[in-house]
């Protein structure tokens, strides 16, 4: 049910990957329970410097980690239907960035860089070695920034809907996609996400818009040196097929994976879908085995 494009830069390589189980720090975050409706999840909160870091997490040492970066005015509710498939045999965390979700907000909106960063420091203060970053729409923006200014951070990367797309630079130009794809989406897919934009409010939705459309991930994803993988449902407006290609081309080392029918938010409206076409490339990611069977 997947494409595969033959534009790649190279294929997936096997790095260095999450450490041992028992070589993995005691990462220093609060409990706060279950997720309802999500067994295998539980909710943690970490703190990032001046902010704090909502987690929904397996916190499963033993499996490879997986960290899932929501896009602008969202949270990582959206991602909790692809976190259940990823979850079966890995061990994933789905982050509240600040001020999204159920984070503090800080007095003015973080920049994509500022969240790059703060997506950076969560990983460390999960414990977390190498883990496979995803983000999804401004969340691949995130990750990129987080990827080029942390050497060593991951063993790879999944953009899932990248922006902004140069042939729409302009927040009128993104809203016009985003309309367009609001109309592709599912009712339940639009109701959750018209929940956190309310939730983050307009105006602070709107200054972050400015940072979005400035932020240039097709220069920035030059400095990702591990492997990429970027992945777009076939009938979303706002990552279109030749800016995805285009994206990919501009990587030193990814390629493109297309859900066909799939729109903008494929993370919630095929989850299976998307974590089949993304299981090999996670697989390669994981650490190559040592003679003595070790990681």
């Amino acid at each position: 049910m997947r494409r595969v494009t033959d534009d790649r830069k190279g294929s997936p390589r096997r790095g260095p990957g999450p450490a041992r189980a028992e070589e993995r720090a005691a990462p220093p975050v609060a409990s706060t329970g279950r997720v309802r409706r999500h067994p295998l999840l539980r909710r943690r909160r970490v703190v990032v410097g001046p902010h704090t870091v909502d987690v929904r997490g397996t916190f499963d040492p033993a499996r490879p980690p997986v960290v899932l970066v929501h896009g602008i005015g969202m949270s990582g509710a959206y991602f909790l239907r692809l976190a259940d498939e990823l979850a079966v045999t890995r061990d994933v965390y789905a982050l509240d960035l600040p001020g999204y979700g159920t984070t503090p907000k800080p007095r003015q909106p973080l920049s994509v860089a500022e969240l790059g960063e703060a997506a950076a420091g969560a990983v460390a203060a999960l414990g977390l070695s190498r883990p496979v970053l995803v983000g999804q729409s401004m969340g691949c923006q995130v990750v990129v920034d987080a990827v080029r200014d942390h050497p060593g951070l991951c063993s790879g990367y999944v953009l899932v809907g990248p922006t902004v797309d140069p042939d729409a630079p302009s927040r009128p130009a993104q809203g016009w996609r985003l309309l367009r794809d609001t109309l592709r989406e599912p009712p339940r897919t639009n109701a959750l996400v018209l929940r956190d934009y309310l939730r983050m409010g307009p105006l602070r939705y709107l200054r972050t818009t400015r940072s979005m459309v400035r932020d240039r991930i097709e220069e920035d994803i030059r400095g990702c040196t591990v492997p990429g993988l970027i992945v777009r449902g076939g009938r979303d407006p706002i990552a279109p097929h030749d800016w995805v290609r285009r994206l990919a081309r501009a990587a030193p080392d990814a390629r493109v994976v297309e859900i066909p029918g799939a729109p903008h938010n494929v993370q919630h409206t095929d989850p299976k879908e998307l974590a089949a076409a993304c299981a090999p490339f996670l697989d390669a990611c994981r650490p190559a085995r040592r003679p003595d069977g070790s990681a």
